[in-house]
């Protein structure tokens, strides 16, 4: 029967009447007997469902405690391993399912491309490190490569993140045995009788980043410091590297593979700054061995003392650089019979002496103590070199020639931001 709410006059306190329970005569009865209930059913374990939430636990401690393990000891090298294997994976994937007329998902193979390119693009901007050269090494050779991958790749030339001045701080001390304050004769502190140098960095690409500093004895130098985590990073990258191109090479059928221990010997050089050094300093040499480039070319000086082979010190340059065409060509404003800061060789006009004292109230992350040197620009700083862009590519086109033709030793990172142009006090353009 359906319960009925019933009132007891007395108490006036409202209760739902009891189900009556049928006896097997048809008669009902209450309490309920035993037999009348059914035989028993046996409780539900869910044992299965536990089973799968105890091995869901488990896998994402496992996960947890090798991440934390990654992130402490092997600076995410795992993580980046695993990411680049994914994303390729899914990228092949999708190639293999909608290279084709009629793909499955999208209109068009541009669509494919477009996607594929924007996945590569994160995955390498979100890896950094090795990853970025990789990436600005393929920029370099795009015109390969279908318009989607072009126009991602052009963009691998912007300045990568940087890491905090402690990790840098870390890096010279390991590789000098002192502080930074004792190897470049610098100053936190407003010591107006040591150098001054800047926690911010000025620039920062895939493996290292550059700190200016104007040393105790008047120098101004670029300090170029590796990233502390590349060391750790750089084999696991390469190894990644190398599996990747020889599955997409057995996969597509392409021959991949066969430069690949090429670039990553190459590669494996990039990290080491001793090499770098004594690259530049060849260079150097040959460049002012050579007549019809010595008046033309610049070269920095390397400072082989303040250099090890993850810190490379060498002479600040002050410059335009080769993509800002705006800065090269425009308006000179500098005045007559006068060059752009240091062309030449001229030293570089010292920083006030307030810079040093202002040091203690400057913040680590956000410091600017060089002087910004744009006087040439003219007071609403628009002007610019006053050069002419044939004059500034033929000395590029006879830089390189003799690096081919007349030395055979060439320069093999001239991308854009590596280059700057400086006007001679003769008006004409130095490189």
């Amino acid at each position: 029967m359906p319960a009925m709410r019933k009132q007891d006059p007395q108490t006036s306190i409202c209760y739902r009447s009891r189900p009556e329970a049928t006896s097997l005569d048809g008669d009902t009865q209450w309490p309920p007997t035993p037999e009348s209930l059914g035989k028993p059913s046996q409780a539900k374990t869910y044992r299965r469902t536990r089973k799968l939430l105890r091995r869901l636990v488990q896998l994402s401690v496992i996960v947890a405690v090798v991440y934390g393990i990654d992130t402490r000891f092997f600076d995410e090298s795992l993580t980046r391993s695993f990411r680049t294997f994914s994303i390729g994976l899914l990228i092949a994937l999708d190639y293999k399912m909608n290279f084709r007329a009629d793909p499955w998902i999208g209109d068009s193979v541009t669509d494919l491309h477009a996607r594929s390119a924007q996945r590569v693009f994160d995955l390498l901007r979100l890896n950094g490190g090795l990853y970025l050269k990789i990436g600005q090494a393929i920029a370099m050779q795009s015109a390969v490569l279908p318009p989607e991958f072009q126009k991602m790749f052009a963009r691998m030339f912007d300045d990568a993140s940087q890491n905090e001045w402690k990790n840098a701080e870390q890096v010279i001390r390991e590789d000098f045995g002192r502080s930074v304050e004792e190897v470049f004769g610098v100053s936190f502190d407003g010591d107006p009788t040591k150098g001054v140098m800047e926690r911010t960095a000025r620039s920062s690409a895939s493996v290292a980043q550059v700190h200016w500093a104007r040393l105790a004895d008047g120098r101004e130098v670029a300090v170029k410091i590796q990233k502390k985590e590349i060391g750790i990073q750089v084999g696991w990258d390469l190894w990644t590297f190398r599996t990747v191109s020889r599955i997409y090479g057995w996969w597509f059928d392409l021959p991949l593979y066969h430069l690949v221990p090429y670039v990553c010997e190459r590669l494996m050089l990039e990290t080491d700054f001793q090499n770098e050094a004594k690259n530049a300093e060849k260079m150097r040499e040959l460049v002012q061995g050579e007549p019809r480039l010595r008046d033309r070319v610049y070269i920095p000086e390397v400072y082989h003392d303040l250099t090890s082979r993850r810190v490379l010190t060498a002479e600040w340059i002050e410059g335009v650089r080769l993509w800002d065409k705006e800065g090269i060509t425009g308006s000179w404003q500098g005045g007559w019979r006068k060059g752009s800061p240091g062309s030449g060789g001229r030293l570089l006009d010292p920083p006030p002496p307030s810079v040093a004292t202002s040091v203690p109230s400057q913040h680590p992350k956000d410091e600017k103590l060089k002087p910004a040197r744009d006087d040439w620009r003219g007071p609403d700083k628009n002007g610019g070199l006053g050069l002419p862009l044939k004059q500034v590519m033929e000395t590029m086109v006879g830089l390189f020639s003799a690096q081919m033709f007349l030395w055979g030793l060439v320069h093999c990172d001239p991308h854009p931001g590596n280059i700057f142009i400086r006007r001679l006090p003769s008006g004409k353009p130095e490189l």
